[in-house]
């Protein structure tokens, strides 16, 4: 191999390697040659040591893609292992004798913005804080960027001004390919700016493969990311509080800020008309999506949020929407007023860690007190004051409460992918940030088989054989088996709470226990304080039970194709021990019994055509939601399959149209607070309406839902007949 000749900070050092292709010797001199430097060469004894006889003292090692490290001292020459520790690291190429760049040096953490005639980069420093750097580029063409890639350095590595380089990068694109690659950043020719040397070993669409090449960035920021929020505040109810906080004024936009994320408002502040009723699901989302000023259809640093008095569900703290068609991750609400009715001392400060809350689930963080997060020791935004350590231990919770987010949610909100942090982006919940780079995961505390309660799931009242484009109705039932009465409430059987974790596995993949499971996230995720003072006292032998629909959720339909599935809950209780101690609290999973459901291949093209018109996203978040409103493309391709598998005037028992059916009638009782043309109007539910459509279900249409959801049904029946007789 040939000698290396590089520029040192004192003259020229020459660099001989032995046959070996091992570093020998190492001579400064005024020119090219052996033997003329002013310096006596340094000599390096073959295993790489340099010789002061102490062991390794990281002088020389190699690294990935042949380039060994030497690390000089400030005068130029080898410390030999006691010189100074903030040596000049250099990296050559044992190829072509090239030197790398070197450190960054006094970099200012934040986010840079810049790019080269053909990229555009979003680029986040963050030396200080996670340790990690990370950006996205963007093609540029005629005036407009498209998303190419997102970078950061390899998960698990914490990064350091005075590391070599290139670091070590994982590109990932939107389909979630990943290509390892370098990163390398040196001083600009500006202040606060940066020469930024990206490499990819692999290819990615719109990136030079196997190609070095260089951007400039200047600093933008003190914030990695910002979001937009789009704030719509009902009438009677009071602004965004303020929370005093040893003298610190916090506000939810300096929660956020804290995390490196700048909020900032966006769109037109808008006030909603007074519900006194308190607000539907259905309706909210309905308002979600005809107030919005931009395109939910499409990811967006950008959110909505509703501020509003209360809901019609006793003890909803706030909601948030994905689904794929309309508001992916993009609508939120807070509901102010229930908060200030439940919460008599520091309102305030409850107000803003749910705001947090509910904008941290937009940008795809979870509850921290799942089974799969498994931390519910956490005092994060995204904890419930009421679930930390098993309950009960509420002001324990706030004692340590400081308006932050966990590390790895930290991590997450400011170096994720793009596609994974952005709103309508990936699906909520898919994301398994909690696990740590290494692939190593251990939660809180471990698993308990829970053998106090037992938790059943029945098939549909006709049997566990649907149609393909049928949602499923489901049973569960939860029992007291603990030999003596029980406080339990019916929330915990709702998945949309996540207190219920509903697990689908395709026959014949996977592994034993969970493993290809796919977690079913409904398109709701509500938040909701649970009053143990008000719960249900469920005797030793006696039950609750409830319905799950499990059809189109956040990550799309749970049954996109024929075949045969397995279905089961988890259901997850944290018993809490010594209030003192910690390490004694447990996490008690009760699983409940596997269901196999066969979901039936079409039997007719006109089966075919109208599976292939229930499978669309807009189509399912009508049917998840009951029906709504401001869906009218998906009303309109309803009534035509309704048209299709019924016969007028006849009576509805195919399982299809029953379920369209059920969802018509449920809507036409609803009250909605609709916006359209800049003005607000109200609708009250129709009743007779809604009892003329339920009625129309026949006898065998109780065989497309299960037991619980037919008893439902039947009562909503009763309810309507009794309001249309008294409004008559």
């Amino acid at each position: 191999m040939n000698n290396l000749w590089l520029q040192g900070q004192t003259g020229p050092v020459e660099i001989v390697f032995d046959a070996q292709g091992r570093v020998s010797v190492i001579r400064s001199g005024a020119a090219p040659g052996p033997g003329q430097g002013d310096f006596p060469p340094i000599h390096f004894p073959p295993d790489g040591v340099t010789g002061g006889g102490t062991g390794p003292a990281g002088d020389f090692e190699p690294v990935d893609h042949g380039f060994p490290v030497v690390h000089f001292p400030p005068d130029g020459v080898t410390g030999g292992g006691n010189g100074p520790s903030g040596d000049t690291v250099r990296k050559i190429c044992t190829q072509c004798g090239k030197t790398l760049p070197q450190v960054v040096g006094r970099a200012t953490d934040g986010r840079y913005l810049g790019g080269n005639h053909k990229l555009a980069l979003d680029l986040r420093v963050d030396f200080q804080g996670s340790k990690v750097i990370s950006g996205d580029l963007f093609g540029v063409s005629f005036g407009q960027r498209d998303f190419v890639t997102s970078f950061r350095t390899k998960p698990g590595l914490m990064v350091s001004v005075s590391d070599p380089q290139p670091w070590p990068v994982i590109y990932q694109t939107a389909d979630h390919t990943t290509v390892p690659g370098t990163l390398a950043l040196t001083p600009g020719s500006a202040p606060k700016q940066l020469k930024v040397t990206l490499y990819a070993d692999g290819r990615v669409p719109g990136l030079p493969q196997r190609q070095r090449f260089d951007m400039s960035a200047e600093w933008s920021s003190t914030a990695m990311r910002q979001l937009g929020v789009e704030l719509e505040r009902e009438r009677g109810t009071e602004a965004p509080p303020i929370f005093d906080k040893d003298g610190d004024e916090i506000t939810y936009e300096k929660v956020f800020a804290k995390a490196g994320i700048e909020v900032v408002p966006a769109g037109t502040d808008s006030l909603i008309p007074r519900e006194a009723p308190g607000w539907g699901t259905a309706e909210l989302h309905a308002l979600m999506v005809e107030m919005a000023e931009a395109d939910t259809s499409r990811a967006a640093w950008r959110q909505q949020l509703l501020w509003l008095g209360k809901s019609k569900r006793p003890g909803l703290l706030g909601v948030m929407f994905d689904t794929s068609a309309v508001l992916p991750r993009q609508g939120t609400a807070v509901f102010d007023g229930e908060i200030r009715e439940r919460v008599s001392t520091q309102t305030h400060r409850k107000i803003i860690q749910t705001t947090a809350h509910e904008i941290g689930h937009g940008l795809n963080l979870a509850h921290r007190f799942e089974r799969e997060v498994g931390h519910a020791d956490s005092t994060s935004i995204m904890n419930y004051d009421w679930r930390y350590r098993g309950g009960n231990r509420a002001a324990e919770f706030w004692d340590k409460f400081d308006f932050s987010f966990d590390l790895d949610e930290l991590e997450f909100l400011r170096h994720a992918p793009r596609h994974a942090v952005i709103p309508g982006g990936s699906a909520f919940h898919s994301v398994p940030y909690w696990k740590d780079g290494s692939g190593n995961y251990t939660p809180y505390a471990p698993e308990v088989p829970l053998t106090i309660v037992d938790l059943h799931l029945d098939p549909p009242i006709g049997g566990p054989v649907i149609m393909l484009g049928q949602p499923l109705f489901v049973q569960v039932t939860l029992t007291n088996r603990s030999g003596q009465p029980m406080q339990l409430d019916r929330k915990l059987l709702d998945p949309k709470g996540s207190f219920l974790e509903v697990l689908v596995r395709r026959v014949g993949t996977g592994g034993p226990g969970h493993e290809g499971a796919h977690h079913f996230q409904p398109i709701v995720e509500r938040c909701m304080d649970l009053d143990f003072f008000a719960m249900d006292t469920v005797q030793d032998g006696q039950s609750i039970s409830d319905n799950i629909q499990i059809h189109y959720g956040s990550g799309g339909f749970a049954f996109a194709e024929p075949g045969l599935y397995e279905i089961q809950v988890l259901g997850t209780v944290f018993q809490g021990g010594d209030p003192a101690n910690p390490f004694d609290d447990r996490e008690l999973i009760a699983p409940s019994n596997v269901l196999t459901i066969q979901v039936a291949a079409p039997k007719s093209m006109a089966d075919e055509q109208d599976v292939v018109k229930l499978l669309r996203p807009d189509i399912g978040t009508f049917i998840a939601l009951g029906g709504s409103a401001a869906l009218n493309e998906a009303r309109q391709t309803l009534e035509e399959v309704l048209e299709n598998r019924s016969q007028k005037g006849k009576p509805i028992n195919d399982p299809i149209a029953a379920n369209i059916q059920r969802c018509f009638g449920i809507d036409a009782g609803r009250r909605y607070r609709r916006y359209a043309g800049g003005r607000f109007t109200a609708k009250d539910g129709d009743h007779k309406a809604a009892m003329e459509a339920l009625k129309r279900l026949g006898r065998d249409a109780r065989n497309a839902f299960d037991k619980s959801t037919y008893e439902a049904t039947q009562r909503l029946i009763k309810r309507h007949e009794g309001k249309q007789k008294k409004d008559g």
